[in-house]
């Protein structure tokens, strides 16, 4: 089964990787920098399945505060593609920052979904959460409705934080209860989206959105009549000011 870990730049990706795997397969950095280059893939065991879980470059728009436009890895276009192509991607986890939605965020799903076949589950997993005040999971809670009206719709979710348990336990216990609750979240939502294609490829059997995905996008000037001035973000609730 594979399972494809997309985001921007410095959001986590790897750091995720090892919260699943719980031990430290993919190179991490502390900064913004780019950790993974080409996709790589690390085979991981849930629930005796075994899973490979690919890192992936990350967007562009992560690392500077360059023009908001696609700007994405042509290496991850060009993977997306192949796999695509192949019927290889069972699951995609895209990776969105607690804080805001950024139009790039937006067009970067787009894209996504304009590559891959409108069957393969997209699912959010909202990272950067550690320290967010009330239960993690509020956050959806509080931002789904933001996020579909944005045109951003997902066949399930996880809230978690990536820090890793090195990190973390230096940190207070509530912190590192909750990278343990990550952890449990991340499994189990990798075992509930991707079981139902393993066991029956020709029944699609997953939480689905009300409309399909190429159905529910939004055009680039529909996004940007979005945009409020003078920024080009959308602040979800919760964040912090």
């Amino acid at each position: 089964m594979n399972v494809v870990i997309a985001g921007e730049s410095g959001i986590g990706k790897s750091s995720l990787i090892n919260l699943i795997a719980g031990q430290q397969f993919a190179r991490t950095s502390n900064d913004a920098s780019v950790c993974t280059l080409a996709p790589q893939s690390y085979n991981v065991r849930i629930d005796g399945r075994d899973f490979l879980l690919w890192d992936t470059p990350g967007f562009n728009e992560g690392l500077t505060d360059a023009p908001r436009t696609t700007n994405y890895s042509e290496v991850f276009r060009s993977f997306l593609q192949r796999m695509s192509f192949e019927g290889e991607i069972d699951l995609l986890l895209y990776c969105i920052p607690a804080s805001r939605a950024r139009i790039a965020m937006v067009k970067n799903y787009q894209a996504i979904c304009s590559v891959v076949p409108p069957t393969t589950p997209i699912v959010a997993v909202v990272t950067r959460l550690e320290r967010y005040p009330d239960q993690m999971e509020d956050w959806w809670a509080n931002n789904e409705d933001d996020l579909q009206s944005l045109g951003m719709n997902f066949a399930g979710h996880a809230c978690v934080t990536a820090l890793p348990d090195s990190g973390a336990r230096a940190l207070p216990s509530s912190i590192y209860h909750r990278v343990a609750e990550s952890r449990k979240a991340l499994r189990n939502l990798i075992r509930r989206t991707c079981l139902p294609y393993c066991i029956s490829p020709s029944v699609v059997a997953f939480p689905s959105s009300p409309l399909p995905l190429h159905e529910s996008l939004q055009t680039e000037s529909e996004i940007l009549k979005r945009t409020p001035e003078p920024e080009s973000v959308y602040d979800f609730h919760g964040d912090e000011h």
